[in-house]
């Protein structure tokens, strides 16, 4: 239990490293993340609890709670940092690219778990850190778009068979803002409400992380809005990452006008250890898309019917190479029509 407090705390402190020590340390979460990982997961075992063990406590909330103080701490301190008429340009995108990795790996992950809840104040934490990556967006897109498309070529997040990684960030980082903006509007449209209004939340994202930007810019300057914005995309390239490994190549079959309901061979599950306690068991993810407001430590750890080859990090590793990515899943896909 104390594993989903203690693993993203080490990755938080690796991405303050370059913040406290000097730019060049900025180096170490990006170690952490895709050398260390990898490793601690290839010497421990896989998650495997039965369903009837597992249990959900205070210090669960807890662990993802305190994601938004480390958060924020890392932004503020950065920013205060690069503020420094020394720090060069450079040096300020990779105090930001550094600080991404958490934004990306921790922020994004806690956000993903507290926008599924069903507590309004936990909901608001959440989106705050969507904000804070410049992606306050996805909340929509997410609940009302991705959960009832996936694994259909109506999702922008559903990666097709053959798409390279590359070709798929463009589009799913495009798709995803038009679809999010017109599910909002069809949502104010059936409460007549005007789509320009301050009811539409989308206007509020956009708001909230133009303002954030001019903060940092009126903090730091350049340096400020180069650090944000390194921030911001390198968490951004990190969740859709995940997006494409998670539903890479999978497709529900179409009957009469409807799709087959999800099951566990629309999305790629992983249990590997330590990749789970760093994301809230995010790897946890076919049994999510059944359940999606069931808190994180009560998803199944059980064998799902289809499983990654790899941990998180060396399937992301994979995903920036197209050809060895190809050349891996595409077999595996082949293989699921056994199944």
């Amino acid at each position: 239990m104390i594993f989903y407090l203690v693993t993203p705390l080490i990755l938080i402190f690796s991405s303050s490293l370059g913040l406290i020590i000097n730019p060049s340390w900025s180096i170490s979460p990006f170690i952490w993340v895709f050398v260390l990982v990898p490793i601690i997961d290839l010497l421990l075992p896989y998650l495997n609890k039965d369903d009837l063990e597992l249990k959900e406590n205070v210090f669960h909330n807890f662990s993802i709670l305190i994601v938004l103080p480390c958060i924020l701490f890392l932004i503020i301190f950065g920013l205060y940092i690069v503020s420094n008429p020394n720090i060069t340009i450079f040096a300020a995108a990779a105090l930001g690219a550094a600080v991404g990795m958490s934004g990306g790996s921790i922020g994004i992950t806690t956000a993903h778990e507290l926008i599924h809840r069903q507590n309004k104040f936990m909901r608001g934490i959440g989106v705050f850190l969507l904000v804070l990556c410049c992606y306050g967006h996805f909340r929509v897109e997410h609940i009302y778009g991705h959960h009832r498309n996936v694994a259909t070529k109506e999702d922008p997040a559903t990666a097709r068979r053959g798409e390279n990684f590359y070709f798929y960030f463009i589009r799913c980082v495009i798709n995803s803002v038009i679809s999010s903006w017109n599910i909002e509007k069809n949502i104010l449209e059936r409460k007549n409400i005007k789509t320009f209004s301050l009811h539409n939340r989308m206007i509020h994202y956009f708001v909230l992380e133009f303002l954030f930007l001019l903060i940092a810019y009126l903090v730091a300057g350049i340096n400020g809005l180069v650090f944000v914005i390194f921030h911001s995309f390198v968490s951004i390239i990190l969740l859709e990452l995940v997006n494409y490994i998670q539903h890479y190549g999978l497709e529900r079959k179409k009957e009469n006008g409807r799709y087959e309901r999800f099951t566990d061979l629309h999305s790629w599950n992983s249990r590997h250890i330590s990749a789970n306690w760093s994301t809230f068991n995010l790897g946890l993810h076919a049994e999510h898309h059944q359940s999606a407001s069931k808190p994180y430590p009560l998803l199944s750890q059980e064998e799902k019917a289809i499983e990654m080859p790899a941990n998180y990090s060396v399937m992301l590793i994979m995903a920036l190479i197209p050809p060895l990515w190809f050349f891996i899943m595409d077999r595996k896909i082949d293989n699921l029509k056994t199944i």
